[in-house]
């Protein structure tokens, strides 16, 4: 009795843990490598701004946008293409 409560469980229960594995270890060993690459050289220039410039035309009508583009460098990323990047 104990072993068909055992079988009608264990091996369900078991093809299901292996499916997750199946599915989920690849993934795992993927984030697992990328968060062990050394990161890459921080940049010298961290900080940045410069002048913008849109003009544009809309039915007879010139309009023009003038701003700051400002660029900061906010740490490093990581993708499983490429690894860690900038």
């Amino acid at each position: 009795m104990k072993s068909k409560i055992l079988l009608t469980l264990g091996i369900p229960l078991l093809l299901v843990v292996v499916i997750v594995a199946y599915l989920t270890l690849p993934w795992l060993f993927i984030l697992v490598h990328i968060q062990l690459q050394p990161n890459p050289p921080r940049p010298e220039i961290i900080y940045g701004e410069f002048p913008f410039r849109l003009e544009y035309e809309i039915n007879g009508q010139r309009k023009v946008i003038e701003n700051i583009l400002i660029c900061e460098f906010d740490g490093f990323g990581a993708n499983e293409g490429i690894g860690k990047f900038l």
